[in-house]
């Protein structure tokens, strides 16, 4: 297909999860802000696209419920909460194992607390924090329960709010389209990404609709591959062997089809081989063999919940990272004996399956969301039960093991520590409380593997040509992304990304990067769009003038333009700014004065882009040029401001 009509001010976004919904508010509001006469003599106001292949909003986001980590917010402050940018970023690095991108970590712990703030202008108050298994320091954001007992799932409460936001206030300018799949990312002959192929769906006559979408930018927000097992199945080619037999937490939609499209035209992968089993999936006792689990929250353990194996003995520090205690359920709580009348095929069926019991109390209950217990009771995935005694009677462990374990935790929660690590208990229990049982088995839930991106929402390519094949076969990321670069008018956030996470991701971190990037990303391309004039550069290209090259660049030589910092990179030893468009581009060797907006130092430095031409959207300067860092470059933070000007 072709694109014919072109419109290249128009923004396409894939997927309609958390990350998709915040890009198109962050693209707009953007938009509005920085849209002005100048810009208009050049672009029409931008029309965003939002794509959904399914018929509902929302996709695996909408099914979150442990929160939003965030670090330094109000919310933590008005609760005497004491955190700190470093210790967040530790606990992230140190639960990747260390394979994530450093910059993207960085630009996701300093970006958490406006992004958990940023969601109140919807009335979403964030404002009940939990400490999830992993962290140092309670930071993990939800909304408090609600008065009236009812759920309050803070994935759907988010969701629910943006949807109605962009439904009603955004409708003149974003086009939302349901029951239609993205098939294919166009590019031009120039390699800049103009477009999208996609493939409609009419639900009543199950007619399809194919057809063309020109775009200026395409914001690849389409989810992970963790319930991927079609024929060009991610999970089966990078996670068969130890992924046999796992159930999921994912919908059906989670096919990598970002991943997929994102790699045809070029775009490297990182991390592919690592997906994440939760520890708690919730096993339906009136369906236990079903592939597909409901997720039993983090924030459950959070708020006091211990794990049992078979023998009702604790094995765990239930508040360790995700792989950690789905490790041990694994090592512990296998070969369970599990016997289910089928009935469809009207007989008993018996399988061995790995299963832990999953054990509240009321004072953990109300502390967490009694309206969302209640409702996960109401659907067979826990059992109330008053005392120890019908605790006893429901998981068939003798009464007299069940009180011992019990009296122990007690002990250990007043002496502050237990053998298995854990120095948090949130509440002790008493035998005759009220309790709150589940059947939990590990369960596949995330993947962190995905699309190379910056830490500015650009999904990059390899500079050397790869073939897609080898792409998909480099499993891991080697340093900080020096032989990538951008691919022109392609974006991502959230799940179809990697990088961030490593090898294993921590509660929380998920919807914080669907927010942190997807504001990035929607950003970045509004900003790429309305900064850059196509048609004054490509004649500019012929000649050699000096206005010429100030369109070329952004910048000016004559005045000084604020770019934003973006990253220092230890692999290169070079800091990154931003330039105003991914489509500007400046020299290797061009010599431009830098001024400190606060000092107002100025220093005269060399780009240090490299000469294949790659390095679009960015000014790369080697700090071995400098004598000292007077400028303070390497202290600054992302999106802080310095002042540049050709010299």
């Amino acid at each position: 297909m072709s694109l014919s009509n072109e419109r290249f001010d128009s923004i396409v976004v894939v997927g309609a999860g958390l990350a998709g919904l915040t890009a198109v508010i962050e693209a707009y509001q953007t938009a509005k802000k920085i849209y002005n006469d100048d810009i208009a003599k050049i672009h029409s106001f931008p029309k965003i696209y939002l794509i959904e292949k399914e018929k509902n909003i929302g996709g695996n986001s909408a099914k979150a419920t442990s929160g939003m980590n965030g670090a330094l917010t109000k919310y933590q402050k008005e609760l005497g909460i004491e955190d700190s940018l470093e210790q967040f970023a530790k606990d992230t690095l140190k639960s990747g194992g260390n394979l994530n991108v450093p910059s993207l970590v960085n630009t996701l712990v300093h970006d958490s607390k406006d992004a958990v703030e940023w969601y109140s202008q919807f009335n979403l108050i964030l404002s009940a924090i939990s400490q999830c298994g992993g962290h140092e320091i309670a930071r993990t954001h939800r909304q408090a329960p609600r008065a009236d007992g009812k759920p309050s799932p803070v994935g759907w409460n988010i969701i629910s709010a943006l949807k109605k936001f962009i439904q009603e206030d955004l409708k003149d300018n974003v086009e939302v389209l349901l029951n239609t799949r993205v098939q294919k990312i166009i590019k031009n002959k120039e390699g800049k990404v103009v477009g999208v192929e996609y493939e409609t769906t009419n639900l009543e006559t199950k007619e399809t609709k194919k057809d063309v979408l020109p775009a200026g930018a395409v914001i690849l927000t389409s989810g992970g591959y963790a319930h991927d097992w079609t024929d060009t199945s991610l999970l089966r080619r990078f996670g068969e062997k130890t992924l046999k037999d796992v159930p999921t937490t994912n919908g059906p939609w989670a096919t990598g089809d970002g991943v997929k499209m994102g790699t045809a035209i070029g775009a490297g992968v990182v991390n592919m081989d690592k997906i994440q089993v939760h520890p708690t999936g919730f096993i339906n006792l009136k369906d236990p063999f079903n592939p597909t689990k409901f997720l039993a929250p983090e924030a459950l353990r959070g708020y006091g919940g211990i794990l049992l194996n078979a023998e009702g003995q604790r094995f765990v520090n239930e508040l360790s990272t995700r792989d950690f205690v789905s490790e041990a359920i694994f090592k512990n709580c296998s070969n369970y004996l599990m016997k289910h009348y089928d009935s469809k095929e009207e007989k008993e069926i018996e399988k061995k399956i790995v299963l832990s019991w999953l054990i509240m109390n009321e004072k953990g209950v109300n502390a967490f969301d009694a309206g969302s217990i209640h409702f996960y009771a109401k659907i067979g995935n826990m059992k109330a039960v008053e005392g120890i005694d019908q605790v006893s009677d429901f998981i068939h462990i003798p009464v007299d093991t069940l009180k011992a374990t019990l009296k122990k935790y007690n002990e250990d929660a007043d002496k502050g520590y237990d053998e298995f690590g854990k120095k948090r208990f949130p509440f002790k229990f008493s035998e005759d409380d009220k309790f709150y049982v589940a059947a939990i088995t590990p369960s596949i839930h995330y993947t962190m593997g995905g699309l190379a991106v910056n830490s500015v929402g650009e999904i990059l390519t390899p500079r050397k040509n790869v073939d897609v094949s080898t792409l998909l076969n480099t499993a891991t990321t080697t340093d900080d992304q020096i032989n990538l670069k951008p691919i022109l008018g392609l974006y991502g956030a959230g799940e179809v990304t990697g990088g961030v996470h490593g090898k294993n991701r921590l509660a929380g971190n998920s919807l914080l990067e669907c927010a942190v990037f997807g504001r990035q990303a929607g950003r970045r391309a509004i900003e790429s769009l309305l900064y850059y004039n196509d048609s004054a550069v490509e004649k500019a290209k012929s000649e050699e003038k000096e206005e010429n090259k100030e369109l070329i660049t952004g910048l000016s030589s004559t005045e000084f333009k604020s770019l934003t910092f973006r990253e220092f990179h230890e692999s290169d030893n070079c800091v990154y700014l931003n330039l105003k468009s991914t489509y500007h581009r400046v020299e290797p060797k061009q010599a431009l004065l830098l001024k400190n907006t606060t000092t107002k130092i100025t220093q005269q430095v060399l780009c240090s882009n490299l000469d294949d031409g790659g390095d679009y959207g960015v000014i790369k300067i080697d700090m071995k040029q400098l004598n000292d860092d007077s400028l303070g470059l390497k202290n600054m933070a992302p999106g802080d401001t310095i002042e540049v000007k050709l010299a």
